[in-house]
């Protein structure tokens, strides 16, 4: 009988509509499953040969049957219910179709619904009363919560009183809780009852049917109370008051007791009972007749509750009589009731029985069998009775080797997973496939047995009949896979199944396991591509999973490897978005595999990507798309983190020859390329570099069309990084010559948006494409300027520049703001960062040589363009005297020079703004660089620090300038190499000073600036004077120290010679770090000099009045400190911590120098002092003030100067003559020099200025006519000649 409903699929779903889903049935099909799998799950017999294990044995196997048959019915309901819906809905006119389907659709799911409400709502309330009958203040908050009672007494109370599966106890126990809301629900309890017109011993048994009273007397008293009350309400007139009924109700329940327990005596007789209600007012007691008729009515009727008479309503649990009865016994004193005899077992059988006709018939009239049609209702059908299912079968396969019954299993395995994934119950499914999984038996050979291998049979063939069941468990089922194929090509682990069992067995399981590994395996993979497209990304996921657990393994196992490349073809043509999935998943894994620590693995996985990056580059890529760069993306991370030569090497042989077959199908993953050959231009191996540069240079000479976009953008950086490559200078050489190849194919407009245009001033000044493009190739070049191999410094130096010369007319002022800031001044970084071990201590030359070159070109570049780039001005300004205020000599030579060669080339360009600052940022240097630690008598004048005061002297002694030439300054290599000058005796001819043979210096004439074009021919002027500067300077070398002692010291007048400057021993002394300081400083304050120099030269008339004050300001700071501390005092104290044959330390060059420009600039504008000049000054109205008040300045400084030098010099000739004193000789020898530039400078000086301050300057030229030096007699004697003698009659 079984066995046919469970084989009805109909039978089984309306049994489940008309009981399961009604809330007052049972849940009959429920209970059907449950108690069939309790058979099937049946404890095996003691004895296996008996008859009543044989008896047994066939119980279960039936049980197990009817149980599949079952949900094998639910399965072909399912189906059979899905084919009529599609043979409706392919049958009739789109129309009828629509409109019916629509109702129908709506139909069917209003039924469905109503039954899974009401299942639902059954279930819920079942779980409810559950935790009712636990504990019932719970559960009453359960059934509110859920909204099954509303929140209010009454309703909770009529919850109780209709409910019958509820514990009569726990009602009881709940109505006689002290707490607010079960008081109020036990009030309204009471309250729904009538006891109208009913005597009081019925309205006692009426109102105990529905509860056992609780066992506290405190609980029993509250609700004998309410009960009095409301009986008294009911009966008015009755009783006098509710008290005699609440006394009353108490004796009825001991009467009860005492009646019916044997274990009461004696019995409580009639008069006994009136007694106990008797009280002192005869108007309260109750009327006697009415407690003899109770009392009869008690001791021949027991009161009993309802579920004492029947026994209905008892599925739920009950507690003990025992133990009820016991605790109302210790409360009340009341008796135990009689045991039952069979007698009264019979008559309460027939009871049920008729009550449940009864029931049946009062429902009959009402309920209406419904039969079921839809769909939807075999999904809580199979929630309800799947876990029942699912143990039995895993109980049945642990159980033993029947195959019968294994059978079975599988047959519900299958039936389970296929109901479950069609409904959606992943969970459900989930459990059966891995309870599935588990009994294959592969994790442990040794324990596997023939129904292991039906259970890996049938695993298989779901993969093949419904491999999109198998979803999530992709994972569980390929880890079978790959463990099958480890065992049957492995001999040990083969050798190793059903260990223990005899050798047919054994060979049997073996020969299923190798005939499973083939075909049935293989479908595994090639059905991939029917999968779905979310199952097919999920199961190239647990593809990976598996084999990167193959690959940990010792030895490491490629078997998944190799399947996923195979699948990978299986799958290549699936659509780009979900190929884009399974490529993310993919990728990660490759990369993990080729950098696996066993090179063989690795090379394997490599050129498995390799096989596969070919396969889809066949496929055409669209402008924009970025695919083909993610499919290559992952060389790119191999490429970068492989620490193998022979990996590396293989990941550029694979992208050569993608290359070389495909290179018309790259679009995007040229960017994943040039990532690569980038990755390689950093390699140790000289091979790896000059593979992938040989195949750059070939894409960017033979392909360069198809390199476009930003790809445009990849090459040049990995051009820029094969140019910074230190295996091969040849290739760096190349690939600077590649990015220039690059750069103008870009302006022709090779790169969409990459040509340059003219500039628009109405053009947005925001981001500009074009610059997008330009702006990596000057950054790259720029940062190759600072490589440490000369040639290619000087290359990249020389095509960055002639990039920016040749298309700088075209760049946006922004563009240029951020070239100035981004390319080229971080090019000398190291020049005005340079500290103590910087470039003197680097001793490169070519080094030298490129900053000096850099910075002129830098220079150049600005004045080319000065119009663009006029605003960058400041900011050079400061890199320049930045660089001018370090200590280090070749970094203040280097920016003193271009600075020099900036305002000789571009001086002509600065407007009147750029003038003021220039002349404020060289005061500032001025100023700054000041070598004021000479100032430091305990640093520098200490006699334990002789070597400090040598080494100034060397160092400072080689930055001598002369005033030759018209008052050019330029450095000289020694005092004995310049030619001798003297001034011509006729003082009228404009020629230059000519030699005299004293060794003075000459002084310029006011008319030198006239011979400009002639000495313009014999100077070659083909360089600047900067650059003459800077050349002589760094040929005669900055760390060198002097060849002969004449090159170190001045020539005195006298024939006495001064003695050598160093000697052999200090020579190598080394320098201290304050020396240095001040050595760079003082070398500062020279080039500071020289840069003046050039400014009052070349462009003294462009000048303004104030710049030009400004320029005579510095000229003065520069030499008073000089003057200062050569003044004769300190030159005299400084000999006594020098040898005798030494010089003290001085600074007499900066301030010869300084005194020749000096002079010059004042003399220039004192020069104008006469007729012709104040008309044409006239003639230019306003100009007339501020040129006088010049002139004014000028003259005041000049006498001021000149007059100065004149009384040291006449005081210390006073001293001199009245004393013998060695020092003082000394001293005025090596003031002399200074003495003779100032004499030599009045020869020239505006005639009417020196008729106009004679009176000052004649008494002291006369103290110097018996001037023990010879030079200075000479130069006073053609002064006289020059100035005094157009005076004489």
């Amino acid at each position: 009988m079984l066995e046919k409903v469970c084989k009805d699929p109909q039978m089984l779903v309306d049994v489940y509509v008309n009981y399961d889903c009604d809330l007052e049935a049972p849940n009959l099909f429920e209970r059907l499953v449950t108690t069939l799998s309790k058979i099937a799950q049946g404890a095996q017999s003691a004895d296996p040969n008996s008859v009543v294990a044989n008896q047994t044995t066939s119980i279960k196997g039936s049980a197990l049957q009817c149980l599949v048959n079952l949900l094998k019915s639910l399965v072909d309901w399912e189906k059979s219910r899905r084919q009529s819906e599609r043979k409706r809905g392919g049958s009739g006119s789109p129309e009828e179709d629509s409109a019916g389907e629509s109702v129908e659709l709506k139909s069917r799911e209003d039924v469905t619904s109503n039954f899974e409400k009401a299942k639902a709502h059954k279930s819920t309330m079942e779980a409810a009363i559950s935790e009712f009958n636990r504990q019932p203040v719970k559960g009453i908050g359960y059934l509110i919560s859920n909204k099954l009672v509303e929140n209010n007494p009454a309703a909770v109370a009529q919850f109780l009183r209709n409910t019958l599966s509820l514990d009569k106890a726990m009602i009881g126990d709940y109505l006689g809780q002290h707490e607010e809301f079960p008081l109020a629900v036990m009030h309204a309890y009471v309250d729904s009852m009538t006891f109208s017109e009913m005597k009081f011993h019925t309205a006692i048994r009426e109102f105990l049917k529905g509860f056992r009273l609780p066992g506290e007397a405190q609980k029993i008293d509250r609700i004998m109370e309410k009960f009095a009350e409301r009986y008294c309400a009911d009966n008015p007139g009755l009783f006098k008051n509710a008290d005699t009924a609440y006394v009353l109700a108490y004796a009825v329940i001991m009467l009860n007791t005492d009646a019916h327990n044997p274990m009461v005596w004696p019995k409580m007789s009639k008069s006994d009972f009136i007694r106990m209600n008797a009280t002192n007012d005869p108007e309260e007691s109750a009327p006697t007749e009415l407690l003899e008729e109770i009392y009869d009515s008690i001791v021949k009727d027991e009161i009993k509750m309802k579920d004492d008479a029947t026994g209905i309503g008892k599925g739920v649990r009950q507690k003990p009589e025992g133990e009820e009865r016991g605790r109302l016994v210790s409360i009340l004193n009341l008796a135990l009731p009689k045991q039952k005899s069979a007698v009264d077992a019979k008559s309460e059988s027939e009871a049920i029985i008729k009550q449940t006709q009864a029931i049946i018939r009062n429902q009959g009239a009402k309920r209406v069998f419904y039969t079921a049609q839809e769909i939807e209702l075999v999904k809580p059908m199979v929630e309800a009775v799947g876990w029942s299912l699912l143990a039995t079968f895993s109980v049945t396969m642990e159980e033993g080797e029947n195959r019968p019954r294994v059978a079975l299993c599988m047959e519900g395995f299958k039936a389970g997973i296929h109901i479950t994934y069609v409904l959606g119950m992943d969970t459900m499914r989930y459990a059966f496939l891995t309870s599935l999984v588990r009994f294959t038996f592969l994790h442990a050979p040794k324990d596997m047995r023939s129904k292991n291998v039906e259970a890996l049979r049938t695993l298989l063939g779901l993969c093949d009949s419904e491999p999109d069941s198998l979803q999530d468990t992709w994972n569980a089922v390929l880890e079978c896979v790959s463990r099958l194929e480890f065992i049957t090509t492995t001999p040990v682990i083969a050798a190793s199944v059903m260990h223990g069992s005899n050798q047919i067995s054994r060979d049997a399981v073996v020969q299923s396991l190798k005939e499973l590994a083939g075909k049935p395996a293989e479908q595994v993979f090639t059905n991939s591509e029917k999968l779905p497209s979310d199952s097919v990304v999920e199961f190239f996921t647990a593809l990976c999973g598996v084999s990167a657990e193959e690959l940990r393994q010792i030895p490491a196992r490629v078997f998944s490897l190799q399947k996923l490349v195979e699948i990978s073809y299986y799958n290549i043509a699936r659509i780009r978005m979900v190929w884009a999935r399974i490529w993310t998943v993919l990728a990660d894994h490759f990369i993990s595999a080729g950098s696996h620590a066993d090179e063989k693995i690795a090379m394997y996985a490599i050129d498995s990507l390799r096989q596969l990056g070919m396969k889809y580059l066949e496929r055409a890529e669209l402008t924009n798309f970025t695919f083909q760069n993610d499919i290559l993306k992952p060389f790119v991370i191999l490429m970068r983190n492989s620490r193998s030569g022979t990996i590396r090497s293989l990941i550029v042989d694979c992208i050569v020859q993608m290359i070389k077959s495909k290179v018309g199908s790259i679009k995007s993953g040229w960017r994943s390329v040039f990532m690569i050959f980038t990755a390689a231009a950093d390699d140790d191996m000289e091979s790896i570099v000059e593979s992938a540069f040989e195949n750059v240079e070939q894409v960017v000479l033979e392909h360069f069309d198809q390199v476009v976009g930003d790809c445009f953008m990849d090459c040049v950086n990995c051009l820029i990084r094969f140019a910074n490559n230190k295996t091969s200078h040849r290739i760096s050489l190349k690939a600077v010559a590649l990015l220039r190849i690059c750069e103008d194919r870009l302006a022709e407009g090779r790169i969409p948006g990459g040509a340059l245009k003219p500039i628009s001033v109405d053009a947005d000044s925001a981001f500009d494409v074009t610059e997008h493009y330009w702006f990596p190739m000057l950054a790259g070049l720029s940062d190759l300027t600072s490589d440490s191999r000369p040639e290619v410094r000087s290359c990249a130096l020389e095509v960055l520049f002639d990039l920016l010369n040749e298309r700088g007319s075209k760049f946006s002022t922004s563009f240029w703001e951020s070239i100035f800031h981004r390319v080229l001044f971080p090019m000398f970084d190291h020049v005005r960062h340079a500290g103590k071990e910087s470039l003197i201590s680097s001793g490169d030359e070519l080094f030298r040589e490129s900053s000096i070159h850099s910075l002129q070109l830098l220079c150049n570049l600005f004045n080319t363009f000065y119009k663009e780039v006029c605003f960058m001005l400041p900011p050079l300004l400061s890199l320049l005297l930045d660089c001018a205020k370090k200590s280090d000599q070749t970094v203040v030579s280097i920016s003193l020079g271009a600075l020099v060669h900036l305002i000789e080339v571009g001086g002509h360009q600065f407007s009147e703004s750029d003038w003021d600052m220039l002349l404020k940022s060289i005061r500032d240097a001025s100023y700054t660089t000041q070598p004021l630690e000479l100032l430091n008598a305990l640093g520098l004048e200490n006699p334990m620090n002789p070597s400090i005061l040598r080494d100034l002297k060397v160092h400072t002694d080689v930055y001598q300038f002369s005033s030759t030439d018209n008052g050019n300054i330029s450095p000289l290599a020694s005092p004995s190499s310049s030619t001798r000058n003297t001034v011509s005796q006729d003082h009228n001819q404009d020629s230059a000073l000519q030699p005299i043979p004293d060794g003075s210096e000459g002084v310029p004439s006011p008319s030198g600036r006239a011979q400009k074009s002639a000495e313009a021919g014999s100077l070659q002027r083909s360089q600047t004077i900067g650059q003459r500067i800077m050349d002589n300077i760094f040929l005669r070398g900055f760390t060198s120290k002097p060849k002969s002692p004449t090159s170190e010291t001045p020539v005195p007048s006298s024939p006495l010679k001064l003695p050598e400057s160093l000697e052999p021993d200090a020579r190598d002394e080394e320098e201290s770090p304050l020396m240095e300081t001040v050595r760079g400083k003082c070398i500062t304050q020279l080039l500071l000099l020289g840069a003046v120099d050039s400014i009052q030269k070349k462009y003294w008339d462009n000048l303004k009045a104030p710049q030009k004050i400004a320029i005579m300001d510095i000229l003065l700071s520069l030499l008073e400190f000089a003057a200062s501390y050569n003044s004769y005092s300190n030159l005299r104290t400084r000999m006594h911590h020098t040898p005798a044959e030494r010089p003290p330390l001085n600074l007499l060059r900066q301030e010869l120098s300084g005194t020749s420009i000096y002079l010059d600039v004042l003399q220039k504008v004192t020069s104008g002092f006469n007729d012709n000049n104040r008309q044409n000054l006239e003639s230019n109205g306003s100009q007339d003030t501020e040129d006088t008040k010049l002139e004014g300045i000028a003259e005041e400084r000049l006498i001021s100067f000149c007059e100065q030098v004149l009384r040291d010099a006449t005081d210390l000739q006073s001293t001199i003559g009245e004393t013998t004193n060695v020092d003082m000789h000394r001293v005025l020898e090596l003031r002399s020099p200074i003495i003779i530039k100032v004499l030599r400078g009045m020869c020239f000086m505006n005639n009417k200025i020196f008729r106009k301050h004679l009176r000052e300057f004649y008494p002291l030229l006369t103290k110097l006519v018996c001037c023990d030096q010879l030079g200075v007699r000479g130069a006073l004697g053609d002064l006289f000649r020059i100035q005094l003698k157009a005076l004489l009659p």
